[in-house]
């Protein structure tokens, strides 16, 4: 967004982390991935340095809105998509892009919700499993144990193949998620 900064006044990357709530790490990381542009250097007078950095309002401003975005759980990619349409269109929220990025952000909102809901039941079941059921430790080895085994599969595993990987479990988290 091109708007016009009426204070001249320019921040350190201190001030500018406290302005924006980010640290001057993160504003320094953004600087450098290219989310903010270079900020100009003012001379600090210290040997072997180029200078503080300085940022205006509008950087402040465009700081904020990443990290408004970041507490929303935009990613990077995402956010860059929104930066391009504002430095192209002005505020981004008067473009078809932004509800767009933020339709299709909100569809995967709901699909980790379901799966959490999935292995909250997984978790669940497993915790009522052991309920009531007595310690037994000394009968129970790394062969034979079955206290995080699905419960559609209460006898040891001695097959385990090449595909028990971890592509392996949001399948297997799935499939327990539709019984219970």
């Amino acid at each position: 967004m091109h708007e016009k900064d009426s204070a001249t006044r320019g921040f350190s990357i201190g001030e500018a982390a406290k302005a924006s709530g980010l640290s001057a790490k993160t504003i320094r990381y953004y600087e450098q991935i290219g989310l903010i542009p270079k900020a100009p250097r003012r001379a600090s007078g210290a040997p072997h340095t180029g200078g503080d950095r300085v940022y205006c309002a509008e950087d402040i401003g465009r700081l904020r809105f990443i990290r408004h975005a970041r507490l929303v759980d935009l990613s990077l990619a995402e956010i860059r998509e929104l930066l391009a349409i504002a430095d192209q269109a002005g505020c981004p929220s008067k473009h078809s892009g932004y509800r767009e990025l933020l339709k299709r952000h909100l569809r995967r909102i709901d699909e980790r919700i379901n799966h959490l809901i999935g292995l909250r039941g997984i978790v669940h079941s497993l915790l009522q499993r052991q309920e009531g059921q007595p310690m037994d430790s000394d009968t129970c080895t790394w062969a034979t144990c079955t206290c995080m085994a699905p419960a559609a599969s209460r006898s040891p595993r001695t097959d385990i193949t090449a595909r028990d990987t971890a592509d392996d479990v949001p399948h297997e988290s799935q499939r327990l998620r539709k019984s219970h």
